[in-house]
């Protein structure tokens, strides 16, 4: 039996279960409270204010019911280091990912010995994420998630654009509620909001969309893993091919 373990953050650990995928699944460890050791030790400082002191029992307990829902999770656990024995420690991926020209799944492929193309391209533009009952939001078919992190110093017109040809009136903003006030300030945009209590809900409202709108987040790497349309805005304090959600080759996803 495989056994991985993962110290998150959300979003690099769905950009990992490809992989996992790819090996036959199995039980996946979550190691608590890493987020402060992984920011100094690989990358030299602590990790922005928005990861710190995470991931916590709580977030593990908010993340349970939507990785169980994965068919190739046999078990989702809180690591023990002392007793559990770990097959794919995932978190080798950091090394790697400091200066890495590519995306969170390739890095993770080449830190595994995935290194086949073809099989790299199926990886990254496979969904790889389900969810038992997509949840439809009547008259919202556009979801939005659009977090305080890695915004640009002004904000894309494609924002305004989207306004004067009328997403707004068929949207929903996912996330939370400092990130919807702050959206609808930043925007101009006046939508609803429908509030998720998990990850798996949060995903069901997602994989109900016929369109996903945001920024760097777990609800992006979500909708990617989901194989929903996508609209990233990407950062701009990287070359475009620095995000870690950048997949050149992904219909799927568009970049603004």
């Amino acid at each position: 039996m495989n056994t991985f373990k993962h110290s998150g953050a959300a979003g690099d650990l769905i950009y990992s279960l490809p992989v996992v995928r790819h090996f036959g699944g199995g039980d996946f460890y979550l190691h608590l409270n890493q987020m402060d050791w992984i920011g100094t030790h690989y990358y030299g400082s602590l990790p922005a204010p928005f990861h710190q002191g995470r991931l916590t029992e709580q977030d593990f307990e908010y993340m349970r019911e939507f990785m169980e829902a994965q068919t190739y999770i046999q078990s989702f656990q809180i690591l023990d280091p002392r007793t559990a024995e770990i097959t794919h420690n995932l978190d080798r991926f950091r090394t790697a990912f400091v200066g890495h020209p590519g995306n969170y799944i390739d890095i993770y492929a080449d830190t595994f010995g995935i290194r086949d193309p073809d099989v790299q391209k199926s990886l990254r533009t496979t969904p790889w994420l389900t969810v038992p009952e997509p949840v439809v939001i009547p008259d919202r078919p556009v979801v939005i998630n659009r977090t305080l992190r890695w915004l640009p110093p002004a904000l894309p017109g494609a924002w305004a654009t989207w306004k004067s040809e009328g997403v707004e009136e068929n949207s929903v903003f996912v996330g939370h509620a400092d990130e919807y006030v702050a959206f609808k300030q930043q925007t101009g945009w006046d939508i609803p909001y429908h509030a998720t209590r998990t990850q798996l809900e949060l995903a069901s409202v997602i994989a109900g969309a016929q369109q996903f709108i945001g920024n760097q987040s777990q609800g992006l790497a979500l909708a990617i893993g989901l194989g929903v349309s996508t609209f990233c805005e990407i950062r701009r304090d990287l070359p475009e091919n620095r995000n870690e959600c950048y997949f050149a080759d992904n219909p799927q996803v568009v970049y603004f």
